[in-house]
């Protein structure tokens, strides 16, 4: 990558790091950034990130010193959880869906989208009933399948992908109790078996998304509307509940929310009703008016998860957020917003790329992953102990690569974004220099985590 930041380096200040037990020294914390920092150029150390503040940055951390030769073998860089590179394009599901839409990959060149269609039955004249498959091998044409569930499972929220079968919940009544739909041929039009209620929101308001995990138990997220007046704020809530189930099917535990960010409960009570269901619903009103979420979706990539969701910040209008935890056992935390509209959002790995696709609009996101493009960087070694680096690698490109984990629709395998040093001879010391550009039609920067280095 062309570059007009140039280093003569003739000798290094020098940090000496501890070795972990398995020789890895890692650069990770706000303290650490600034330890080991030699020289910068347009980059900010802010809450633990190397932040670049113009359109070109670089970095050069001090020599790191060890008493004994040591033989280098490879260094990873992260960058910040946040997933700001999404970018705006045409909408993408099939001409004439419509409602909440559903995406659902099987495998590269295998994707299925589910949502209502708006074409009418030729015989009838009257709308095709229930929520439809269509099926794409490149995200671009799509061949229409037929119903895959009738007037009374309308109300399709997520899908997963499981030895042949498909897994479809749909809400019954609507934003209530997810029932689920098990189908082994979307090709034939027909509904398949219709197994009911398999989860009891004791506190109504589903929307629910499914991911199966690599453990292989479903991990369903769900609207809580215990909190909040749900019917003033677009049917979502500031809370989400968490529940897993060992199949999809049975035995789903209410677990730790997901969600939580409810303001102060006041101890008074107040109801609201549900168009679709006769039952009063009973809330703890909070203080101040509460932002709102709902409508969720998700997705694993390597070891981080992230959540989108339809989200109604108070006094303002809805759009999608986004979420992100390294753990289902943790609270998810926000990391920003998207577009403007009613989303109802899904998301999916196709093609190479990640896509979020939405509801309302004309518009729906693409991004290569959560790692942003631009990257260059080398490494040096000190083969003789007198604190100057004597050999450098290339400067060289550096990402992450993504790929659809085999048999999973929602899990995400990730190839660190690294560098092989084992060409390098052994060493007293080593350095390392980054450099980030922006790239054409870049809607987001690189903000470094942490850089690893191994041995």
């Amino acid at each position: 990558m062309p570059h007009p930041i140039k280093f003569l380096l003739l000798s290094f200040t020098t940090a000496t790091l501890p070795l972990t037990a398995a020789d890895i020294i890692s650069i990770d914390s706000q303290e650490s950034w600034i330890q080991n920092s030699m020289a910068t150029e347009n980059l900010d150390f802010t809450n633990g990130l190397a932040v670049p503040t113009a359109t070109e940055s670089s970095f050069t951390s001090k020599l790191i010193q060890y008493p004994e030769k040591r033989s280098a073998k490879s260094i990873t860089f992260e960058q910040s959880d946040l997933w700001e590179n999404w970018q705006e394009v045409p909408n993408v599901g099939p001409k004439g869906a419509a409602d909440a839409p559903v995406l659902l990959p099987v495998a590269d060149g295998d994707y299925w989208f589910f949502a209502r269609n708006n074409a009418k039955d030729p015989a009838t004249g009257k709308p095709i009933p229930g929520y439809h498959a269509w099926h794409s091998q490149d995200m671009e044409t799509w061949t229409h399948y037929g119903p895959v569930s009738d007037h009374r499972s309308r109300w399709v929220t997520t899908a997963e992908h499981v030895d042949g079968a498909f897994y479809i919940y749909y809400d019954h009544p609507n934003d209530e109790d997810p029932h689920l739909i098990i189908d082994r041929d979307l090709r034939d039009g027909k509904m398949g078996e219709d197994l009911g209620m398999v989860f009891s929101d004791p506190s109504h308001g589903s929307d629910c998304s499914i991911l199966r995990d690599i453990d292989g138990r479903f991990h369903l997220i769900y609207e809580n509307w215990d909190h909040i007046d749900a019917r003033q704020h677009s049917w979502d809530a500031p809370v989400a509940g968490h529940a897993v189930s060992p199949d999809g099917i049975n035995d789903f535990q209410i677990l730790d929310y997901a969600v939580d960010n409810r303001t102060k409960p006041t101890g008074r009570f107040a109801t609201f009703t549900h168009p679709f269901n006769p039952e009063i619903m009973r809330y703890e009103i909070h203080e101040p008016e509460q932002n709102a979420y709902g409508d969720w979706t998700n997705i694993r990539i390597g070891d981080q998860y992230y959540l989108f969701c339809d989200y109604h910040p108070a006094h303002d209008k809805i759009r999608i957020g986004r979420w992100t935890s390294d753990s289902l056992d943790k609270q998810f935390i926000w990391c920003g917003e998207l577009g403007m509209g009613h989303p109802d959002p899904t998301i999916g790995f196709a093609e190479g790329k990640f896509y979020l696709l939405q509801q309302r609009g004309d518009t729906d996101f693409v991004s290569p992953g959560p790692w942003v493009e631009g990257v260059t960087a080398r490494v040096g070694v000190d083969t003789d102990n007198d604190g100057k680096i004597d050999q450098w690698t290339e400067w060289q490109d550096i990402s992450e690569t993504y790929n659809l984990r085999p048999g999973f629709s929602r899990v995400v395998d990730k190839t660190p974004a690294a560098i092989d040093l084992t060409s390098l001879p052994a060493g007293y010391g080593h350095s390392f220099e980054f450099r980030t550009e922006d790239l054409p039609k870049q809607v987001a920067r690189p903000k470094m985590k942490s850089i690893t280095l191994e041995f």
